[in-house]
């Protein structure tokens, strides 16, 4: 029988938090991939960081399971991932998603606002 903290890990597995400064070298160095969780409205109006994949919080289940016809190549699980949307809070649950369906190397960037606010590339 599972103990409790044994069973609450696999329901909300552990996410490590990663800064957009920090994300931004990685991705630059084709070490991780970003991922914008936001809706396409919010990506229309103020952009996404350069680079990142665009796929809203609704379908990264079926991006990123490898037997869905909507899998997503760039979604290898073998990658390093960091994701993020408005607040950090669709990032973590997209996060732990992908954590639950296998991925080992994923992290939360949280907020598109801090990318901005550090003011690295953004692309619409």
């Amino acid at each position: 029988m599972l103990k409790w903290f044994d069973l609450m890990a696999k329901v909300y597995p552990y996410i490590e938090e990663i800064r957009a400064k920090d994300a931004s070298v990685h991705a630059e160095k084709g070490e991780l991939v970003l991922i914008d969780v936001r809706e396409i409205h919010e990506v229309a109006r103020f952009g996404k960081a350069k680079g990142a994949l665009h796929i809203p919080l609704q379908m990264i289940r079926h991006k990123a399971d490898a037997k869905s016809p909507h899998f997503d190549p760039a979604l290898d699980p073998a990658k390093s991932f960091a994701l993020y949307c408005e607040n950090g809070s669709r990032s973590l649950l997209a996060a732990r998603m992908m954590k639950k369906m296998g991925y080992d190397d994923v992290y939360n960037m949280g907020t598109f606002r801090e990318w901005l606010n550090a003011k690295l590339p953004v692309e619409k």
